[in-house]
């Protein structure tokens, strides 16, 4: 029975691994560890209050050593935590990071007024080693409302520090907060409404390049058995500055509407796909920054079996793919008053996660860029590889 719950544990079968642990403490009841196994499984399940009860008998067994104790103490304070009135959690990442094109620079001529003319070395695409971080934290705090009301809120990190294009330095922090509630009844009754509140602050080379804020609404239902979808609308203003790089960054300035749609599907135990879609319209102080956008994307899941038995845990792959098309309004006289910019973007990536124990793991992951445009002074291309160390708390 201990072989058969390991093996389950392997391909992530923690029913079944469940199943063999309890039938082998009706042989034999006082086993501390065993428990200790179970409360690990059953948290990872999300039923904590089967979790703590396994834990409470773990530690207060006249068998139980004093590692055991400790770790059944650590998962007794993460299921407080996780089953309080206000709950805290999150991820954070860093690592190194290298790009044939940090600055997402044009590799050939541009245009100025309409002339064809030959780039600034200081502006073209130049390859650079950075270090980055990335975070995510989440608060959610129960209500006590019959509706399941919680008020959810969120702060998302991402920087970089380049090596030696400067210029690439980026520094993106993103708010919200809202209500999160199901106020309907019947066939209804399991779709989940949040209005929210959203801010931005965005950086480049270490100087505000714009701020933004606004307002939304999220919905999240089941779809299926194992499909589910969310619907976002919203609403920004963003607010450019003027800075020393771009004096007339002001001109950016602009509304922004957005709608977002995610659809996520488990084909199997160890295998997951997602499908996205978003549609949006920026409408500039000028025209020529004015534009519509429309993109799609999906990415495809894998977790399976540590190949090298590492330390048993399963890792993780996944493979995403993007496009996005914009046009704009009016051509930019400065660019080139006759031609108006339209641009294509392609994305490809693949993403490998091992992790080392509950919280810790190491990401690595290879991306492709390419850039279409109607202007050559838009159009790029980058391949990016990154290595990182990931914290989930």
């Amino acid at each position: 029975m201990l072989r058969y719950a390991e093996a389950a544990i392997k391909v992530n079968d923690l029913e079944g691994a469940i199943s063999a642990l309890e039938r082998l403490l009706l042989i034999s009841g006082d086993q501390p560890r065993v428990k200790l196994e179970l409360g690990t499984l059953y948290y990872r399940l999300g039923s904590y209050e089967a979790a703590r009860a396994y834990f409470d008998s773990a530690r207060s067994s006249g068998r139980a050593t004093a590692e055991i104790k400790q770790r059944a103490d650590e998962y007794l304070v993460a299921i407080d935590s996780k089953t309080g009135k206000s709950q805290f959690s999150g991820d954070l990442m860093a690592g190194l990071r290298y790009s044939t094109n940090a600055n997402s620079g044009p590799t050939g001529s541009i245009r100025s007024s309409g002339i064809p003319v030959v780039p600034n070395p200081a502006f073209s695409g130049r390859p650079d080693f950075s270090a980055f971080t990335a975070m995510n934290v989440r608060h959610r705090y129960d209500l006590g409302r019959q509706d399941s009301g919680t008020l959810e809120s969120n702060f998302a990190l991402y920087a970089t520090r380049q090596f030696q294009v400067t210029v690439a330095n980026v520094a993106v922090v993103d708010v919200s907060t809202g209500p999160r509630m199901k106020p309907f009844e019947g066939w209804a009754e399991d779709v989940a409404v949040k209005p929210f509140l959203t801010g931005r602050y965005v950086a480049v080379d270490d100087m505000t390049s714009y701020w933004a804020y606004g307002t939304g609404v999220e919905a999240t239902a089941p779809l299926g058995p194992k499909i589910g979808g969310t619907l976002a609308i919203f609403g920004r203003q963003r607010q450019f500055v003027n800075n020393s790089d771009v004096p007339t960054n002001n001109q950016n300035s602009g509304v922004e509407a957005a709608s977002i749609l995610d659809l996520r599907a488990e084909l199997s135990p160890t295998l997951w796909m997602s499908f996205n879609a978003n549609a949006m319209r920026y409408s500039a102080v000028t025209p020529w920054e004015s534009y519509g956008e429309f993109g799609v994307g999906g990415s495809l899941t894998k977790r399976f079996t540590d190949p090298l038995g590492i330390n048993g845990r399963p890792w993780q792959a996944t493979a995403n793919i993007y496009t996005l098309i914009a046009n704009y309004d009016q051509p930019n006289p400065v660019v080139d008053p006759t031609v108006t910019r339209t641009q294509t973007d392609l994305g490809l990536g693949m993403l490998l996660s091992v992790p080392l124990d509950e919280r810790f793991s190491i990401t690595a992951q290879v991306s492709y860029a390419q850039r279409w445009a109607s202007l050559s002074n838009y159009a790029y291309n980058a391949l990016t590889t990154l290595v990182g160390v990931g914290w989930r708390f």
